[in-house]
């Protein structure tokens, strides 16, 4: 009796699992189970409290003059803003709404690479386990360029698997269109045309594909959906093109064991503990009974990303969300391997984290303003206090009687552009050098020691103003403010009338 008892919660696991993986695999099916996810996510949007991260906030300026590039980022972004701003307004809800819809089509097309690998039951739970994976529910609650990104990246890893089957001039067009938008989402992009490379360097099916007339066609439709922002590059001193330069350079930590052991670790969380130690099986030995050539073709779009971004924090520094693009090929690898091995407890454990995630990152931005502590608190507490900030920063404008702002820090001027868009007050970036602007604002709306006052200056803390106009400023107002960029709360901003 005693050894049943002690199996027993085995035996209720094992059957649960067992009864999830008899759901019929159909079309129908999983359009019902990812059209429930994006309906939790939008509930969960409209309930937030969330304001916009100063991120989200300058995607959302750069949405109101769309133009074919911006100082950090190329253009996707502000068009996929200003898409949905166009909807319902401008509220964070607004800006947020296309997140999730984009990942909702992102996993409609993980299922249709996994139906050209492998079968109906793969391509199901690929496409479910990607739509859910921790990662996915982060981002689905944010606006952020990693969403359209990975949308075009799946759709060029499409484009590949049909073309390494079949070439043809359709297929090599179809990935030159998704390569051509994916780089006016985010340069991380050119990724795919580089694994491309390294795949047929490895096999000789796709070696015919790279060398067939239709990929030189897709190129060159790349090359001319990537042009005007090229173009837009050359005349702004190629400030995207160096900014992605010097942010992946960062500062020397060589050797960093450690920045490689975090970002192991967090490519585990965004995918799924189970389904990261699936994806590692599959890759050091052929797992049984997943097709060879469909793995090679998986590892070949997952594997470089990763050890690439690993290296990369191994000599300076690395973010998380850098190996994005790995993840479609990593979780239809990682699921074919779970079903090869049979890992029916680790598929229905992986299904289980991934709801827990679901729930708990959806239901995160009614949070905001209530949980203050530990490492979750710090990250909402980046969303909560702008609109604070700018009420007071309005008041001490209005007692001066001064309708112009300037700001000191990027963040703060891409919040205070948001949140003061209907106050009509003018918003300014204080520009130290005239020569090099370093970053958009200081290049499209910026404010030097040279112009006239009188305007109102902002800094964050507790701090003099710059120096070049230190002889013309004089503090009038020192608010208090919760907001935060970086790991702290509960700072001050210095608000100085500058004449």
């Amino acid at each position: 009796m005693t050894g049943a008892l002690a199996t027993l919660p085995e035996d209720i696991l094992t059957r649960r699992a067992n009864r999830m993986l008899r759901i019929e695999p159909r079309y129908a099916t999983l359009l019902a189970i990812l059209g429930a996810v994006l309906a939790i996510r939008l509930v969960g949007l409209a309930l937030s409290n969330a304001e916009l991260y100063f991120d989200e906030a300058q995607y959302w300026v750069w949405s109101q003059g769309p133009a074919f590039g911006y100082y950090t980022k190329p253009p996707l972004i502000a068009w996929l803003i200003a898409a949905g701003t166009s909807v319902c307004g401008d509220q964070p809800f607004c800006v947020r709404l296309p997140s999730p819809i984009v990942h909702f089509a992102t996993s409609l097309l993980v299922h249709a690479v996994a139906m050209r690998l492998f079968d109906r039951r793969i391509a199901f739970w690929s496409a479910i386990i990607y739509a859910t994976m921790p990662g996915a529910s982060v981002s689905a609650t944010l606006m952020s360029t990693d969403v359209p990104l990975l949308f075009f990246w799946t759709l060029g890893l499409l484009a590949i698997t049909r073309h390494v089957e079949r070439p043809s001039l359709a297929d090599g067009l179809l990935l030159g269109v998704a390569v051509g938008f994916g780089l006016n989402a985010k340069y991380a992009m050119i990724y795919l045309p580089l694994c491309f490379v390294l795949y047929a360097i490895a096999d000789r099916e796709a070696r015919r594909a790279l060398l067939h007339p239709g990929t030189l066609a897709g190129l060159a439709v790349a090359a001319a959906l990537i042009a005007p922002n090229v173009l837009w590059n050359a005349e702004h001193a190629f400030a995207t093109f160096a900014h992605t330069r010097d942010n992946a350079a960062g500062v020397s930590r060589f050797p960093n064991f450690i920045g490689v052991l975090e970002f192991v670790g967090i490519q585990a969380a965004i995918l799924g503990p189970v389904a990261f130690l699936a994806y590692g099986f599959a890759l050091a030995a052929k797992a049984g009974g997943v097709d060879d050539r469909a793995r090679l073709l998986l590892v070949y779009h997952s594997l470089p990303v990763f050890v690439l971004i690993a290296l990369q924090a191994f000599v300076a520094r690395a973010n998380g969300n850098w190996a994005a693009t790995a993840f479609p090929a990593a979780a239809i690898l990682g699921t074919a391997a779970m079903f090869a091995l049979d890992w029916r407890k680790g598929i229905r454990a992986t299904i289980d984290i991934a709801a827990v995630t679901l729930v708990g990152a959806t239901l995160s931005g009614t949070l905001v303003g209530v949980l203050t502590w530990g490492p979750l608190g710090n990250e909402l507490g980046k969303m909560r206090g702008w609109s604070d900030l700018a009420a007071e920063v309005r008041r001490v404008a209005d007692e001066q009687k001064i309708d112009t702002l300037v700001f000191t820090q990027r963040g703060l001027t891409a919040s205070m552009i948001y949140e003061l868009r209907d106050s009509g007050l003018t918003v300014k970036a204080w520009r130290p050098d005239p020569e090099f602007p370093r970053d958009h604002f200081e290049l499209t709306r910026p404010w030097m020691a040279t112009d006239p006052g009188p305007v109102l200056l902002i800094e964050m803390g507790d701090e003099p103003p710059p120096d070049e106009v230190v002889l013309r400023s004089v503090r009038v107002a020192l608010v208090p403010t919760t907001v935060h960029i970086a790991k702290r709360s509960g700072w001050v901003a210095s608000v100085y009338r500058t004449d």
